[in-house]
């Protein structure tokens, strides 16, 4: 019986086959699994009853599990939400910060002036000069904050843009863990 060596493929063409196909398993695990350990970390982290101290101990728990590509990917998205939601409060912060330290020491001061009287003691002249300026002070913070200036117009529209990106990002984590999306506030 002769041999027919148009219906057999030669063993390298078989090896080379074979080859292929785990090579494109191996792409596909690695670019669309994401490990056990690292989905409970992220799981943890985006848990919205977390503080900001509880996210970021998972995020550091989260690094040392990377083993796909596709881990990297949802802890780079992890990473970056962390990033924009710290500086949506910092911004924040900024454009409210000014208008409480003087208020703080305004009622320090007004205190202060309450317990002279209540001894039935001069106020001395330098805290009532102290005390007129910084109400001048706190009502002209308070006509700038009814019209905020140009840096604080953008600390603001920094806080709210990085807030709802950052918001944005642990929504799409959620769906790449498989979770449900937040409640819309």
């Amino acid at each position: 019986m002769p041999n027919s060596s148009t219906s057999r493929f030669p063993p390298l063409v078989w090896l080379l086959l074979l080859a292929g196909l785990a090579y494109a398993g191996y792409w596909r695990y690695d670019h669309t699994h994401i490990s056990s350990s690292l989905r409970d970390s992220l799981t943890a982290a985006v848990n919205p009853a977390n503080t900001e101290s509880d996210v970021l101990a998972d995020l550091n728990n989260a690094q040392s599990q990377i083993h796909t590509t596709r881990d990297a990917e949802v802890e780079s998205i992890l990473q970056r939400a962390v990033q924009l939601a710290q500086s949506a409060v910092a911004a924040s912060q900024r454009s409210n910060a000014h208008g409480k330290q003087n208020s703080a020491e305004l009622k320090k001061y007004l205190a202060l002036e309450r317990q002279y009287k209540r001894r039935n003691m001069a106020v001395p002249q330098s805290l009532k000069d102290y005390i007129q300026t910084a109400t001048q002070e706190q009502k002209e913070a308070q006509q700038k904050a009814a019209a905020p200036d140009a840096t604080e117009q953008l600390d603001q529209k920094v806080a709210q843009d990085d807030s709802a990106e950052a918001l944005q990002l642990f929504q799409q984590l959620r769906a790449a863990l498989g979770l449900p999306p937040l409640p819309a506030k």
